[in-house]
C-alpha cells in the first residue's frame, strides 16, 4: 500500500484498535479481573507499534491481548456450570 491508502489503513486499524481497548475496559470495569488489564495493556502497546508503522508487531500484540483474555472465558464457562446454567 502507499499514499492515501496506506492513510486510510492505518485511520481504520487504530479505529479499531481504539475500539477494542474501549470494550476491553469496559469488560474489566465491570468483571474486574486482571486479564482484561493485561489486554489493555497490550492494545494500547499495539497502537504504539501502529503508529510507528510496526504492523506485524501491533498484530502480535494484539494476538497476546487476545490470550491473556481467553483465561477469563474459561473462567466465565466454569462459573456457569457450576451455577447449573450450562
Amino acid at each position: 500500500m502507499k499514499g492515501d491508502e496506506k492513510s486510510g489503513a492505518n485511520k481504520l486499524f487504530r479505529w479499531y484498535l481504539d475500539a477494542l481497548l474501549g470494550e476491553i475496559n469496559i469488560a474489566h470495569n465491570v468483571i474486574g479481573r486482571q486479564d482484561f488489564l493485561q489486554a489493555g495493556e497490550k492494545v494500547t502497546a499495539a497502537v504504539e507499534k501502529a503508529q510507528q508503522g510496526l504492523f506485524e508487531e501491533a498484530i502480535r500484540q494484539v494476538s497476546e491481548a487476545i490470550s491473556s483474555v481467553a483465561s477469563s472465558g474459561q473462567w466465565a464457562m466454569q462459573a456457569l456450570k457450576e451455577n447449573g446454567f450450562l
